[in-house]
């Protein structure tokens, strides 16, 4: 394996699967303040994250390791890592928990991911989106007659979704540069077809503002 930078962020540095075994052998060898032998040892975790605190009767001290640095000084780094990914990849967070468990490899529940969901990760991932969304919006007016395209996608006919996506759609840039939600109701697209030019002059509009 390559050289690992010291500035290496926390997300892009290599992560390894320890065993409970080998990292209990490591620390009760001894003390890593005083260096005397057998100190007790007691573990707990945190999801993802191991934490070994050793007590030595020698010194008197105690030593604690955690096996994953912090964020923003208390949460776990591999947990939230994890729910990122989990996310990102638009996997099942059922079926991903469920394949870690029949490993026997420590990890936090479900309750735990939609917290991080809620806290870290939509916000982050909507003040992302919104950033890329203003640098496509510059560009675009650079382009004059720029042409646009736009579309919704409701339930199917017979069914009673209340709310629908409308996406306007770049043909100069060949990018989605905005969508959104819109309640079925207020529109009538699925049922009066001929509305849909309306409806996108609507969201146009609201590309303006932005």
């Amino acid at each position: 394996m390559h050289r690992v930078d010291p500035d290496t962020k926390v997300e892009d540095e290599p992560k390894f699967i320890a065993f409970y075994s080998k990292l209990l052998g490591l620390f009760s060898l001894f003390c890593f303040l005083c260096r005397k032998g057998k100190p007790k040892i007691t573990v707990n975790r945190s999801g993802t994250m191991a934490v070994f605190t050793q007590t030595c009767k020698e010194c008197g001290r105690s030593f604690q390791w955690r096996s994953q640095p912090l964020v923003l000084g208390k949460y776990p780094a591999g947990n939230i890592l994890l729910s990122f990914g989990i996310l990102m990849a638009g996997a099942s967070v059922s079926r991903v928990l469920l394949v870690l468990k029949h490993m026997g490899l420590a990890v936090f529940s479900l309750r735990t991911y939609f917290l991080h969901q809620k806290k870290f990760l939509f916000p982050v991932v909507l003040h992302y989106w919104e950033e890329y969304r203003g640098k496509l919006l510059d560009q675009l007016k650079g382009i004059p007659g720029a042409v646009w395209s736009g579309d919704g996608r409701f339930d199917s006919m017979g069914h009673s979704a209340k709310y629908g996506t409308y996406t306007m759609f770049s043909c100069d840039l060949m990018k989605i540069v905005h969508f959104d939600i819109l309640q079925v109701s207020s529109i009538l697209v699925i049922c009066i077809p001929h509305l849909n030019p309306a409806l996108a002059k609507m969201i146009y509009s609201l590309l303006l503002i932005w």
